[in-house]
């Protein structure tokens, strides 16, 4: 909610100078985003959550990191610590899937971004699949999460010929030759 519709805005009396109503209206600011952003966590965590049991992995199946700053080594964090509001008015966060193939292990990281408008969440995967979610639950959430693991599925049964073809690219996963020698263990 903007300080312009904020009806604690108009609540000052006649002595009040410029600065304080400057100061309250900071205040107000930083409420506002305190509240955008825990009901945005708690959104991350309902999201996160509900993919988890969706596909039906361990606990340490899914993990997260952050997509600012990253650096090798830095590790997972929980999905709160890992999300950040950027420029394109989105927030984001990076979400590892480790898949077990035998005796070997791959992780597959995919971004996502979302952000609150009003009463509904908007869902953006892939930098074009928009999902509008008003009420975030396992069924609501079942689209983006069987859009998400279509996604993964896709880029273990079609990179290679695609990367071949020089379509790699074109996976809402890109393959590349790197990617292919970190599926097959550096062969």
């Amino acid at each position: 909610m903007g300080s312009h519709g904020d009806p604690r805005r108009n609540n000052v009396s006649p002595n009040t100078t410029p600065y304080q109503m400057i100061c309250k209206a900071y205040a107000i600011a930083r409420e506002n985003y305190a509240a955008y952003r825990s009901e945005c966590a708690l959104f991350a965590g309902t999201f996160t959550r509900g993919f988890a049991e969706y596909v039906g992995g361990s606990r340490d199946t899914i993990a997260f990191e952050s997509l600012r700053g990253v650096r090798e080594g830095d590790g997972p964090v929980d999905v709160q610590e890992a999300m950040h509001l950027d420029e394109d008015t989105y927030w984001h966060f990076g979400m590892l899937i480790r898949v077990a193939g035998g005796k070997t292990t791959d992780v597959v990281r995919a971004q996502v971004r979302f952000k609150k408008i009003e009463k509904r969440f908007v869902i953006n995967l892939f930098g074009h699949e928009d999902f509008e979610i008003t009420e975030p639950n396992a069924l609501t959430l079942a689209p983006v999460y069987e859009l998400l693991v279509g996604s993964i599925r896709r880029h273990y049964e079609d990179g290679l010929r695609l990367f071949l073809d020089k379509r790699g690219q074109n996976l809402h996963l890109p393959f590349s030759a790197a990617r292919q020698a970190e599926i097959a263990g550096g062969a």
